[in-house]
């Protein structure tokens, strides 16, 4: 895996304290790694938040959601270092995809972990898969306050300062410190998929700006 130069990776004056650790970052794996870590503990803890969640849009399907909380260090280098999940679709939406499908297939067993101290209404199997399925994904939880009340213009990579993107060049550090994993929705009794195409472009959204 890859990572962003220091020089691409510009940084606003607004969050010059955290310059430091969003450009002195581990690798693409080791970040992964550790933030690993840090959900299964919070698993074995039992602070991992899980919802079987249903569609607004197809009756009868569901989706997992979870809430993963992290430390401020791992959190603000993996949204927003350079070498994190942000950084890896600036690079390319098929890295930045590859990234998304490591570290969801590596959540699982958190998830699993925290099933076993929450159960759903439907076994593990269904939640797993749901996971598994297309344009399952993980972003910042609570995005819209957490995008809203971040300072303006403090990450600013060349193309997403060229697209004009707004709030894809935030640099987001909530209070809460967690992200957010989202299932794709499935239907409990046929095992059927929902996949919403609207969700297919958000990895070139995210390369051209930062946000989607």
């Amino acid at each position: 895996m890859r990572t962003v130069s220091e020089a691409e990776w510009s940084l606003g004056d607004a969050i010059a304290a955290r310059h430091s650790r969003l450009l002195d970052v581990p690798t693409p794996d080791a970040l992964l790694a550790e933030l690993l870590s840090e959900a299964s503990e919070a698993a074995q803890t039992g602070r991992i938040r899980l919802v079987w969640q249903p569609s607004t849009v197809a009756p009868g399907f569901f989706r997992v959601e979870a809430v993963i909380p992290l430390s401020e260090e791992i959190f603000d280098q993996f949204f927003n270092g350079r070498s994190g999940y942000r950084a890896q679709y600036y690079l390319s939406p098929e890295e930045g995809v590859l990234y998304n499908r490591d570290l969801l297939q590596g959540l699982k067993a958190a998830l699993s972990a925290a099933y076993a101290q929450q159960p759903m209404p439907v076994g593990r199997d269904f939640v797993l898969t749901s996971v598994d399925g297309p344009h399952s994904k993980v972003w910042v939880y609570g995005e819209q306050s957490a995008f809203n009340t971040a300072p303006e213009n403090s990450l600013n990579p060349p193309r997403w300062v060229e697209n004009q993107g707004r709030l894809g060049r935030r640099a987001p550090l909530p209070h809460h410190l967690s992200l957010e994993l989202k299932g794709v929705f499935i239907h409990p009794w046929s095992g059927r998929l929902f996949v919403d195409e609207l969700k297919a472009d958000r990895a070139c959204d995210l390369f051209l700006r930062g946000y989607s």
